[in-house]
This record gives structure tokens, C-alpha cells and sequence, in this order.
């Protein structure tokens, strides 16, 4: 039979040559969309889980996100895993400034628990810094940063401040501490960057605690309606014509949202587009299937009147049919890795062919020189 087939194959290069390269094209294009709809779906779950939402706390038109003065309940309240927002909350950025005076001249104690908390500190924002000690923005010492410019004469010194401390009165209370130098951060002036806990030591020593920025990353993007139904509790919604002594909570998901659109899109386009390049598939084998009997009923009847039987004659054709395009859609699933999306292709194409190849094969012998006059 295979050698039949082969002289088949032989005799009409032309058709088989068709089928090879519509085959291999189709089942490349059937094999993309496939490998396109996994990147598509495996981008979706990485920008869902790995997309960094940054919540701010404003106050209550949106207009201030820094000088605050929030009361320490605000920090504590989104820190809170039980009562608060703490179970929601990936990263939490405080920073808190306070009016300083010093050798360099008047300046700000700024008290920050991360980079992220200032934009002199923050890569991100075009700012720098560095630090000798282990773990400065966790520590609760008394250890500073200084302006570059002054870094070289202070490395490793005491540096004296008065530092003027909000209390619950109308008046500040001043009182005098000294911090180690033991980093600087990329500026000038004469400001100093201290850990967020070592400003808070400072408050509770004076006065009222207070945080002057608040910001954090979600936790879990999914859960953003469900954190912030859980904040209302303690903030408001920014309003422009609000008067409201209560801090506003934004959550700047505005791009990720659009992110997550586009590609739930993406993908629903190419989900209609996968049936579609199997109907194509289908048609294809279908096309190749009918080429190859046109014309041939005389040869099927003589073979049928030889004794070969409607079924084996059909097996015949469709080897004859599918051969070339079989080893076509086994390159492209080499190439494209995707075996199983090329066997799919190659069922409809065989599907397809099928249909093209039974009627006249299993026709009598009788039949078949009928319709040839």
C-alpha cells in the first residue's frame, strides 16, 4: 500500500506540496494564537500579582500628601492586622517631619521607615542615599543622614540638634538630642533623615505623636474594593469642594486597571479566534480532500473492480492526502513547541479531508463510472 501511496505522492507533486504548505501554515497560525493566548495569560497573572497599587492618604481634597500632622491613630488603625487594614497591606511608608536646628543651620528631623517614604531617598523618584549601618529605616537609634555635601566632615560624628516638638498646647516644646552620622542621602541643606521609630521616641517623649505622610502597597491587588470598604471606617473619599477635617485614602490603580483591560480583551479576541483557525483548519483538510478525488473516479472505480475495498481505498487517499502535511504540522510543533495545539490542528485537518474523501471512496464501482460520464 505505501508504495502505491508514495508513486501517488510522486505522479501530483503539485497537490502534495499544496497540502504541505497549507498545513504547515495554518498549523503554524493555529500554534501561535496558542503560544500568543498563554503569554497573554501568564502576563495577566503577573501583573495581577506582581503590579505594585500604591495607596496615599491626602487629606480631604486630594491636594496634600505630605505635612499632614496626622494623628498616630491614622498609622496605627492601617497597621492593625484585626481592626484595621493590616491583613491588606504589603508595605507601609511613614515618614514624619520635625523643625530642627543644628552646627548646619535650621533645617527638618525627617523620620522615614523606608526609601519609598521620601523622594530624595527613593530611586524610583530620582533620588539617592546610603548608609554603614545594617538596617537604618528598621532601627530605632538615633542615627542620621546628612546632605551629601556635608558628609565627608561629618562621617561617623555626633551631630547636636534642638528639635521643636508638637505638643497638645499652642506651644512647641524644644528639646536637644544628639544623632551618629552614619550615612547621606543625595541634596543639599541642612536637613537629616533619621529612622521613622527613633522620631517616634521623640514624640513620646515630648508630646503628641503625629505622621506627616502615609502611604502603602496593596497586599493583594484583587482585594483593593474590599480594603477600601474596610478604610471608610477611619478615611473618607477624596472630595474637591470637601472641607473635612478626616485624611482622604487614594488608590492609584488607575493604570493596572487599564493594564488588566487591555489584556482580559486580548485574550477574549484571541478566544474567538481559536475556533475560527479550526474551522479554517477543517476547511483546509476539507479543500485538499476534494482536490485529490477530483477527477479520480475512473482510477477508484478500477481499483474497486480489482477487488479493493471502499474502506481501504478511502485509508489510501487519506495517507496519500495526509502524509506531507503530517510531517509540516510535526516541524511546526518542533519549532513552536506546541504538540498539542498541532494535534489539534492535525484532526481537523484530517476531519476535514475525511469528509472530501468517503463519499466517492466507498461508492460502487458502478456509481463511480457514472458520474465520470
Amino acid at each position: 500500500m505505501m508504495k502505491y501511496v508514495i508513486r501517488r505522492i510522486v505522479r501530483r507533486p503539485w497537490l502534495s506540496l499544496m497540502g504541505l504548505v497549507m498545513a504547515a501554515a495554518f498549523c503554524f497560525f493555529l500554534c501561535y494564537l496558542v503560544r500568543y493566548r498563554e503569554g497573554l495569560q501568564t502576563e495577566l497573572e503577573e501583573v495581577r500579582s506582581g503590579y505594585e497599587i500604591l495607596c496615599v492618604v491626602t487629606d480631604s481634597r486630594g491636594i496634600r500628601a505630605q505635612n499632614l500632622s496626622l494623628n498616630q491613630s491614622f498609622a496605627d488603625f492601617v497597621n492593625d492586622p484585626e481592626k484595621g487594614l493590616g491583613n491588606y497591606v504589603k508595605k507601609l511608608n511613614l515618614s514624619m517631619d520635625l523643625p530642627c536646628s543644628s552646627s548646619l543651620g535650621s533645617g527638618s528631623l525627617i523620620g522615614v521607615n523606608s526609601r519609598e517614604a521620601s523622594d530624595k531617598l527613593n530611586p524610583a523618584k530620582g533620588g539617592s542615599c546610603d548608609y554603614v549601618v545594617e538596617d537604618f529605616f528598621g532601627s530605632s537609634e538615633y542615627i542620621c543622614l546628612v546632605a551629601e555635601e556635608y558628609y565627608e566632615s561629618l562621617a561617623g560624628q555626633q551631630i547636636s540638634m534642638t528639635i521643636s516638638m508638637p505638643t497638645m498646647g499652642p506651644k512647641e516644646e524644644l528639646i536637644d538630642r544628639t544623632f551618629l552620622v552614619v550615612g547621606w542621602f543625595r541634596g543639599q541643606g541642612s536637613d537629616f533623615y533619621a529612622p521613622y521609630a527613633a522620631t517616634s521616641r521623640l514624640t513620646g517623649a515630648g508630646g503628641a505623636s503625629r505622621t506627616d505622610s502615609l502611604s502603602f502597597i496593596l497586599a493583594d491587588n484583587t482585594k483593593a474594593e474590599e480594603m477600601m470598604e474596610k478604610a471608610m471606617e477611619v478615611f473618607t473619599t477624596v472630595d474637591p469642594a470637601s472641607y473635612s477635617t478626616r485624611p482622604a485614602l487614594t488608590v492609584q490603580d488607575r493604570q493596572y486597571k487599564a493594564s488588566i483591560t487591555e489584556l482580559e480583551q486580548n485574550i477574549s479576541r484571541t478566544d474567538y479566534l481559536l475556533p475560527i483557525s479550526a474551522i479554517l483548519s477543517l476547511a483546509a483538510g476539507f479543500l485538499i480532500g476534494f482536490l485529490a478525488v477530483r477527477g479520480e473516479t475512473r482510477t477508484y472505480a478500477l481499483m474497486r473492480t480489482l477487488g479493493v475495498s471502499g474502506p481501504a481505498l478511502a485509508v489510501m487517499v487519506l495517507i496519500e492526502q495526509t502524509l506531507l502535511p503530517a510531517a509540516g504540522v510535526a516541524a511546526v510543533a518542533l519549532v513552536l513547541g506546541k504538540p498539542i495545539a498541532a494535534l489539534v490542528y492535525f484532526a481537523c485537518h484530517l476531519v476535514g479531508c475525511t469528509l472530501a474523501v468517503l463519499r466517492p471512496a466507498l461508492a460502487s464501482p458502478t456509481r463511480l463510472l457514472y458520474q465520470q460520464d
